[in-house]
């Protein structure tokens, strides 16, 4: 098991992209999303972890199930609007202010193996079991930017929303 946090994350504006994925779909999807249309397309996002994208899986994601899955890219308040505009297929959300339990990793990157995602989610839903806190979404993968491990990409943390 992992050793589970809590931290806070204030209310934010999120540019959304929901899709039916299938497992060997999801990975391309988030790298179009993230790298492709946002990061290279100049898109403004907020400092710290609260401007951390993030992928939401709100069912099963497998060879068989497909989701649903949203990608999540919290944008600055002030110039939602305008993003907004620049991508009419993508959806503005609002996500109030909320407290997130969330895994790290032990080391920087992302996780070696399907396994140990599990054993990760896994040490998620027991801890909110054991302090009695109910999950508000699906779980998400929450894309951490390390400017020490920029060539391997960000690291990766699984979380969930708590109400």
């Amino acid at each position: 098991m992992y050793e589970v946090a809590v931290r806070d994350i204030p209310a934010r504006i999120l540019l959304i992209l929901m899709r039916h994925a299938h497992q060997d779909e999801v990975l391309q999807m988030g790298r179009e999303f993230f790298i492709h249309r946002m990061a290279r397309g100049g898109v403004a996002r907020v400092e710290g972890i609260a401007g951390a994208p993030f992928t939401i899986y709100y069912g099963e994601v497998s060879g068989d199930s497909d989701g649903p899955v949203e990608f999540c890219w919290p944008v600055p308040g002030d110039q939602a609007a305008e993003i907004g505009t620049r991508f009419p297929d993508l959806t503005l959300r609002t996500e109030p202010a909320h407290q997130e339990a969330f895994v790290g990793q032990g080391k920087p990157g992302t996780w070696d193996n399907e396994a140990e995602a599990e054993v990760a989610i896994e040490s998620l839903v027991a801890w909110a079991s054991e302090h009695q806190r109910q999950p508000s979404s699906g779980v998400r993968m929450v894309l951490v930017f390390n400017p020490a491990n920029q060539a391997a990409g960000p690291d990766t943390e699984f979380a969930v929303a708590l109400r």
